[in-house]
């Protein structure tokens, strides 16, 4: 299929995380309901991203003064 190879095309970034047991029977529940989980937790940290990403740039931007 050209649309999955070219998303898989896109992903060259390979990160591993892990999940609690409560989360894995979510995600169970999820791929009942025939959603795809990996776009689903893409989509969810693209949300969190552009919704956190101005609080998380400012706290990288801050300066500390010494006194």
């Amino acid at each position: 299929n050209k649309l999955i190879s070219k998303t898989m095309q896109k992903l060259s970034y390979k990160k591993v995380i892990g999940f609690t047991k409560q989360q894995q029977e979510a995600f169970k529940t999820l791929e009942e309901y025939g959603v795809n989980v990996n776009q689903f937790v893409r989509a969810s940290v693209k949300e969190k991203l552009k919704r956190d990403w101005k609080s998380i740039k400012e706290k990288k931007e801050r300066i500390k003064y010494p006194f």
